[in-house]
């Protein structure tokens, strides 16, 4: 019988007789690590966020590598030559200059967003440890939980036997059956 306490069984106390467990007072769950258990919730907060922030950086980097990507597809497009007009050599030196600088643009684009990614990975992990931490925790706290029931339940029925007892031993109470 979950939820009995001293103050219900008080009310058994019946001609004046004094009660079998005076003051008796069933405890109320406390979990002693509640605050680690916040600060694992703050761990895994706080991993989330930081993961938010990469995803939104390796976006930017994905956006980068992909705008460098066209800026080189259009450097490499080819020259749109007048037949029969003569071509510069300077004017292909640059055009080359040019191309090579659109390609270490995306090869640095390239490098930002596998970086970026290695980053967002690793920010994956950290989330999925400090979420395994919170449920440690939280698994603990359940445990304990039930433990604290199951004990206070063993409390009141022992409480409970105790009183049938003293009623059951004392026949000249009329109550007692």
């Amino acid at each position: 019988m979950i939820g009995v306490c001293s103050s219900r069984l008080s009310g058994l106390n019946i001609a004046g007789m004094r009660p079998i467990t005076p003051g008796v007072v069933m405890p109320r769950f406390r979990f002693s690590l509640e605050a680690v258990r916040e600060l694992r919730e703050q761990a895994e907060s706080s991993a989330k966020e930081d993961l938010a922030r990469e995803l939104a950086a390796a976006h930017a980097c994905d956006q980068e590598l992909a705008a460098a990507g066209r800026r080189l597809a259009a450097a490499r497009a080819p020259l749109a030559l007048v037949p029969n007009e003569p071509v510069d050599a300077g004017a292909l030196k640059a055009r080359q200059d040019y191309v090579a600088r659109r390609e270490l643009e995306q090869a640095v684009a390239a490098l930002n967003a596998n970086d970026q990614a290695d980053r967002v990975d690793a920010g994956r992990k950290v989330l999925e440890l400090a979420a395994q931490e919170r449920e440690a925790v939280e698994r603990t706290k359940r445990r304990r939980a039930r433990e604290h029931a199951a004990a206070i339940e063993r409390a009141e029925l022992r409480l409970l036997e105790d009183l049938g007892l003293r009623n059951h031993g004392n026949p000249s109470r009329p109550d007692a059956a």
